[in-house]
């Protein structure tokens, strides 16, 4: 079985290690393919240090998009998705929360839950982002760097949220949101905290590996030309 973390940062953007101690460190522990999502104006020179680190695993460079409001969000992902292969859009407000469950250009709303006394995500969230196939994150750093009160609020809102994707059909990955080396897991112990914190073991292990690999595959496809639409491909 293949593992992918989708969501890294390096020192590009806000993380304190480089892209190649990232890339190390993801070999170490087994992933198959990671993703550095770094911000919108050092993707070309995140594209660079990858390709200088030669990787011995799949290695992509993404957008982790952080906006002021819905129309900045809506802005930058229009001007970066024909770059990236990956869009995230860090959640945490309510309007941008949904503005990307409703945007099919994304691919992934990080802790939706961020800062926040609820979950930040309802019913008409999580139906668009099936809808959409926007992804929603489970994301371990949420829980690592917060205490006590905090990190009861974001225990029991991954929860909800993880409940209501279930109900409602919307696809989850689980992520580090490592943003050093330090911060990384190994994807079983990713795959444990999804599992306890409400996924049934099955649709945890694919939160890490096959759902994942099926945004990468999807996106490589559209930006290699190969898609024409959703679910039909040139082949040959």
């Amino acid at each position: 079985m293949k593992f992918y973390d989708l969501d890294l940062q390096s020192k590009l953007s806000d993380g304190e290690s480089t892209v190649a101690e990232l890339i190390e460190s993801a070999e170490r522990f087994g992933f198959s393919g990671i993703v550095i999502c770094d911000k919108p104006e050092n993707l070309r020179q995140l594209k660079e240090m990858i390709e200088i680190a030669k990787p011995k695993i799949e290695v992509y460079a993404g957008v982790k998009i952080e906006a002021k409001d819905a129309n900045e969000m809506r802005n930058v992902v229009n001007r970066v998705r024909e770059d990236a292969t990956i869009v995230i859009v860090s959640g945490g407000n309510y309007e941008i929360n949904r503005a990307a469950c409703e945007n099919p250009k994304v691919d992934i709303l990080a802790h939706p839950e961020k800062g926040r006394i609820e979950g930040g995500l309802d019913d008409v969230c999580i139906n668009m982002a099936a809808k959409n196939n926007v992804a929603i994150e489970v994301n371990f750093r949420e829980l690592l760097y917060t205490y006590r009160r905090n990190r009861a609020y974001n225990l029991t809102h991954i929860a909800k949220n993880i409940e209501l994707c279930k109900e409602l059909g919307a696809s989850m990955v689980i992520c580090s949101g490592a943003k050093g080396k330090w911060d990384m897991r190994d994807p079983r112990e990713l795959i444990a905290m999804g599992n306890v914190l409400g996924m049934e073991l099955d649709k945890a292990f694919a939160a890490a590996s096959t759902v994942p690999q099926l945004i990468i595959e999807r996106n490589k496809a559209k930006l290699e030309g190969r898609m024409v639409t959703e679910g039909v491909e040139v082949v040959g």
